[in-house]
């Protein structure tokens, strides 16, 4: 099908199909050969998902018999180059030249591709090279490509000229292949047949249009198999694009704020959802000089829409408040609604905007609101939360964030599916029944006991606390207490323990009254005086000038302290005098910055005790404030959802692309030896710069297994170690970090996060730490000699590194020293008869050095240090062969401490 048939046919379905219409629906892919000699030279190797689809490898065998080119050139290496290498050896023989010449981003996908063409016997036939991705400008435009010199291509091509291009790399942002052709465009055949696979993803249909309206590029068109496979043939340069061409290497850099950025592949007009996020309305799809093939989302923060809905009664109280305010445009309403601090506001919205995203709100049950958007769009036929689904689609957001689970039906959800990446869902209350938890992505809740289940179910699940917003107590004014006692909040059948609690305490002590319900708390005993519902600002005002409020959980709640009065009446200065649940020491120090109660007496005898001790309320009051001001920010708890969606974007959009871990390397060969045989290259093995990627893809199943309620038994050990003394923010090294993922597993499995620091005597294993988790610390040390000051840590995890290092002494005792209470010796392999022994060993294809310990020898190193222990977790036994893998808790004691 030729290129504009193609553009205007995508042009046509976007409007009604998410992105990549055409790839998503019409391509259709094989995951077999009819060729039976190049199934044996791939057996093992999966068809079709980032490799070539087999319609496209046989076309592409096909097409190379006919043409029989001297020489190939292609970007990104594995199934292709041996298939290339393959048929080209057919055809010529041996060689005395290269006959392909692969560029490669991935060191470890290069190398997995040389060993398997050694294997084969074809390794003479191909060149490998390997071009880190680095963002450049080319034709002043900004994207992301292989970093090629001139140099090393003239170096690579040696004078040969390849005829026959296939670009199937690099595995980049959207619009990443644009730069390939400008980079070697002069070093190939002036003839040269140019095939791209994946043709039929906007990306691809984006960079063919510009190569066209460059000049690079005579595109055939689009052969409608596997993945679509795009063909065209070198353009001779002349002119101003010929002197564009041959400036391209020479003035390759990196991109400045000079450089235009690119653009989607469709003439587009800009227009905007709640005035933030720029959307693209679909016009022609004729080619233009001025279009150029990368999405926005390269140069653009990370994206989310918040769904949220407001209580029918404040909605209807503000909207009869504000006569003409239903009269007003989306904004204005907006704006207006936002402004008074009702519930979760646009807190955060805003929060997330401090991470770094682009944010938007929509309150979907305003249908004043709502329909003004409707018809500020011209959109007079759809209604309800047909017009949330348009609002979706018109903001293609990557995150929607869903804080009303209310509206969350599968046919909603399916609706908004193909708009987004994450559909994220926040629940602190009964699970309506019209819920489909399975339609989310992730869930967020307050409740720990929710989050257990849902991981019990296989759902991904967050456990995050509510929160409070500074901003709001510094709009109140600072006036005197007017109210001794208050109460703030709903009663309804969701609350029949409340309500029992407030009539009973009703009788005891005087009691100020505001929300909906309230009215039915009187029974004819004692004082109470009912003020009736109050709403955002007016609320925060009642609380701010209450010298003690009460919260009392929603029945759901069970055992946990989770809602938001916590936050809400600390953050204003009341003391809160709160019913007690067993996680509240989590969040406030009990006695200190909060009071709790246990009944109903003890509750109005503290009431008592504090209103004739007012510096003292004052007091408490103030560290309570003080408390909420510095952890239980909105701003905190959305650097750690973006982190999250950060993280599970990542995967669900397989940016992390890794080969398949080889089971059958991760260890073998083990054979016992003799200390004295240890070799400084044993030593040193886990230095070696391809170990990472290995041991990553490992990981990255593993973490799979753990979103999917199947978490490896290391990863449950270490946390159920931990979690006696764990607390939120509580300081944690890692002795032998890897690639920083335990600070990952412990964040989901522990429910909170601590302040996490890595140590790895790898560089390699560090710097891929640090680009999986930016916001913890990590540094290149060895464990033996730590770059620590003495109990700098609270907790230390020696973690899985004793039994690779021959002077194990040396680093219990760092550990020791630079811990202040617990020390954690993880994946301790012992032997109880036998003395400690050495072995050899291949890991990941590097021969290592590894031990098994008497494990009286190694409890004794650790005791002799002042430590106790406390608990052993013993996760794996062989009693037949007396080995055992195990996981020690230690505790130092008070005067080494």
């Amino acid at each position: 099908m030729p290129l504009a048939a193609c553009l205007s046919l995508r042009a046509a379905l976007s409007a009604s199909c998410d992105t990549d219409p055409l790839f998503t629906y019409m391509s259709r892919e094989r995951r077999t050969l009819h060729h039976h000699e190049l199934n044996s030279l791939l057996d093992g190797m999966r068809l079709g998902e980032w490799s070539l689809a087999a319609d496209t490898i046989e076309f592409l065998v096909d097409a190379i018999e006919k043409r029989r080119p001297r020489a190939i050139l292609e970007f990104g290496s594995g199934v292709s180059t041996l298939i290339l290498a393959y048929i080209m050896k057919k055809i010529h023989g041996h060689p005395p030249k290269p006959l392909v010449f692969s560029i490669e981003q991935s060191p470890q996908f290069l190398q997995d591709t040389e060993s398997r063409l050694a294997s084969h016997g074809l390794l003479d036939v191909v060149r490998l090279h390997h071009a880190p991705i680095v963002q450049q400008t080319i034709h002043g435009l900004e994207t992301s490509g292989y970093s090629l010199s001139e140099r090393e291509l003239t170096r690579l091509f040696g004078g040969i000229q390849p005829e026959f291009v296939l670009i199937d790399g690099p595995v980049a942002e959207y619009g990443g292949r644009f730069a390939t052709l400008p980079l070697v465009h002069r070093f190939l055949d002036p003839h040269a047949v140019i095939c791209m696979d994946d043709g039929l993803r906007d990306s691809e249909l984006a960079i063919a249009d510009w190569w066209n309206a460059l000049g690079y590029v005579n595109v055939s068109g689009i052969h409608w198999i596997g993945k679509g496979i795009l063909i065209g043939s070198m353009t001779p340069l002349r002119g101003e694009a010929a002197e564009a061409a041959r400036g391209v290497l020479a003035s390759l850099r990196k991109s400045s704020a000079g450089a235009s950025p690119l653009r989607p592949p469709v003439t587009a007009s800009d227009r905007t959802v709640n005035g933030n996020r720029r959307v693209i309305v679909q016009s022609d799809a004729g080619p233009s000089p001025n279009r150029s093939p990368a999405s926005a989302k390269t140069t653009v923060p990370h994206s989310c829409l918040f769904i949220n809905t407001y209580y029918d009664g404040f909605l209807a109280h503000h909207y009869r408040t504000h006569a003409s305010l239903s009269a007003a445009s989306y904004d204005e309403q907006l704006r207006s609604l936002q402004d008074t601090c009702f519930g979760d506001s646009d807190f955060y919205s805003e929060g997330l905007k401090a991470a770094g995203w682009s944010a938007v709100d929509l309150i979907v049950n305003c249908s004043q609101l709502q329909e003004a958007w409707a018809a500020e769009q011209g959109l007079n036929k759809i209604s309800g939360l047909q017009i949330a689904v348009e609002q979706v689609r018109r903001a293609r957001p990557q995150v929607v964030y869903l804080q009303d689970l209310g509206v969350a039906t599968t046919s909603f959800l399916a609706a908004i599916r193909p708009f987004t990446d994450l559909i994220v869902g926040q629940i602190a209350s009964p699970i309506p029944p019209q819920t489909d938890l399975r339609g989310f992505d992730i869930l967020i809740s307050s409740f720990p006991h929710f989050v257990e289940e849902f991981r019990r179910q296989g759902l991904v699940a967050y456990y995050q606390p509510l929160a409070f917003s500074p901003r709001v107590a510094g709009r109140l004014k600072p006036e005197p207490h007017r109210y001794p006692v208050t109460f703030v909040g709903g009663v309804s059948p969701a609350h029949r323990e409340r309500l029992d609690f407030l009539r009973r305490l009703a009788r005891e002590v005087p009691l100020d009254l505001w929300g909906y319900g309230t009215e039915t708390v009187p029974d004819g005993a004692g004082t109470c005086r009912v003020h009736g519902a109050v709403w955002g600002s007016d609320m925060f005002s009642v609380l701010a000038h209450s010298t003690i409020t009460l919260n009392h959980h929603i029945d759901v709640s069970k055992h946990y302290a989770n809602n938001m009065r916590l936050f809400e009446a600390t953050g204003c200065g009341a003391l809160l005098m709160t019913d007690y649940k067993d996680n509240l020491n989590e969040l406030f120090a009990v006695g200190d910055e909060i009071v709790a109660y246990r009944s109903v007496d003890e509750c109005a005898a503290l009431i008592r005790y504090y209103l004739a001790h007012p510096e003292e309320a004052k007091d408490i009051a103030r560290r309570g404030q003080l408390r909420t001001h510095r952890d239980h920010t909105y701003e905190k708890r959305m650097q750690q959802t973006a982190e999250i969606c950060e993280r599970h974007l990542r995967r669900k959009l397989k940016q992390d692309r890794l080969p398949e871990p080889d089971l059958g390397r991760i260890a073998y060969g083990k054979q016992p030896i003799r200390e004295s045989e240890i070799t400084e290259a044993m030593e040193r093995a886990w230095q070696a710069d391809d170990i990472p990627a290995k041991q990553r893809a490992l990981v990255q199943q593993e973490l799979a297994g753990m979103y999917q309620g199947r978490p490896p038994v290391v990863f449950k050990v270490l946390a159920d170690a931990l979690r006696p003394y764990a607390t939120p923010g509580i300081g944690l090294l890692e002795i032998g970090c890897a690639t920083g993922y335990y600070s990952e597993v412990l964040e989901y499995l522990l429910n909170q996060r601590v302040a996490y620091t890595g140590v790895d005597f790898s560089s390699a294993m560090i710097a891929m730490a640090k680009t999986y988790y930016p916001s913890a610390e990590f540094q290149v040390a060895d464990g033996g000699a730590l770059p620590f000051a003495d109990a700098r840590f609270p907790i230390v995890v020696s973690s899985c590194v004793l039994l690779h290092v021959r002077d194990y002494a040396r680093h219990v005792r760092e550990a020791t020293r630079v811990a202040a209470s617990v020390v954690v010796a993880h994946r301790t392999p012992v032997c109880r008869r036998r003395p400690t022994a050495h072995f050899k060993k291949f890991a990941y294809g590097v021969e290592t050095h590894e031990l098994r310990f008497n494990e009286k020898e190694i409890l004794t190193l650790f005791t002799d240090q002042g430590l106790e222990l406390v608990r052993s977790l013993e996760y794996e036994a062989q009693p037949e062969r007396d080995e055992f893998e195990t996981t020690y808790v230690f505790r130092k004691h008070a005067r080494h401490s």
